[in-house]
């Protein structure tokens, strides 16, 4: 998809927020309605500027058999989005990266070029998405991972996207904090969950990553039979070898010409990075924002 067709932006200095953490690191982001994205992927036209994207996506008629699929930032969208877009597309392998169907990054009009079916994939809180989700009861695939994985997988992600310099411990109070890199974490999940509550009509299937590792064969049925294109063993076997994390590491590289998406894919890492103080208030931090998840998390197998 052509990037030079998104207009180009130079900020004002005003236009700019900056987010730090307890020790001075700090990023600039451009922020809309507590939505924080980067100053330097819009200037660059890598992404469009949210502050206009994001209330026309709210507004944008979207097809009955499309397909969303919502998850925090690092918490296994794109390994699944390769899944089920090759469930969608009967094995059909997949050229474009995922950001060519990614809300708010592309706008309405692009999204509506994209043949049927089409998987719309986002960060966002629902209500930065297209509203006529209630309408059209849209199924919705919510990727779910444990958050201490998020926060270290998400520590090297914004080393690259948002040139964040501090220690994984000082970053760790940036993860904590109300204001982070997209949006914070437990504010995410809480939305979604409100979400699922009110709206028990919606079509949700829940995916837990570390479910995906575990046993990926069954969580692959599961998804094909929420989207009713079951198929044979076999066949997920195939899907599953082209969507192994070294595959799909190399070809997303040739796709999108960034090697920084896909790191190690582990679950547990989190004890290669949490020292025994970063566990205990992330602990709490955990007790005090989210003590009742509607999701629940995997820290090892």
């Amino acid at each position: 998809m052509d990037k030079s067709e998104l207009p180009h932006v130079n900020f004002k200095d005003e236009e700019v927020t900056v987010l730090s953490d307890n020790n001075g690191n700090s990023v600039n982001v451009i922020e809309y309605d507590g939505y924080y994205l980067s100053k330097k992927a819009i200037e660059k036209e890598r992404i469009a500027d949210h502050r206009i994207n994001i209330p026309n996506i709210i507004k944008m008629h979207i097809r009955p058999d499309d397909v969303f699929l919502v998850a925090y930032p690092k918490a296994g969208t794109h390994w699944t989005w390769e899944i089920t877009t090759m469930l969608k597309q009967d094995g059909k392998e997949q050229n474009l990266p995922k950001e060519v169907a990614m809300l708010p990054f592309e706008t309405p009009e692009k999204i509506d070029e994209l043949p049927s079916p089409r998987l719309i994939n986002s960060h966002c809180c629902f209500k930065h998405l297209p509203q006529e989700i209630l309408e059209k009861k849209n199924k919705i695939i919510f990727v779910n991972r444990n958050p201490k994985d998020v926060a270290v997988s998400f520590f090297h992600h914004c080393q690259h996207a948002v040139d964040y310099k501090g220690t994984f411990s000082q970053f760790l109070d940036f993860f904590m904090s109300e204001k982070v890199y997209h949006c914070a974490w437990y504010k995410y999940v809480l939305d979604w969950e409100r979400v699922f509550k009110q709206h028990p009509e919606l079509q949700v299937l829940y995916v837990n990553y570390e479910d995906l590792h575990t046993d990926p064969m069954r969580e692959t049925d599961r998804i094909a039979t929420f989207l009713d294109v079951r198929k044979s063993e076999e066949f997920y076997s195939k899907v599953l070898e082209k969507c192994s994390f070294s595959e799909l590491k190399q070809s997303y590289k040739k796709r999108n010409n960034m090697d920084f998406m896909f790191r190690k894919g582990a679950v547990g890492d989190w004890k290669n990075w949490f020292t025994v103080t970063d566990n205990e208030r992330f602990e709490n931090y955990l007790k005090e924002k989210l003590s009742n998840p509607f999701v629940k998390f995997t820290y090892c197998l």
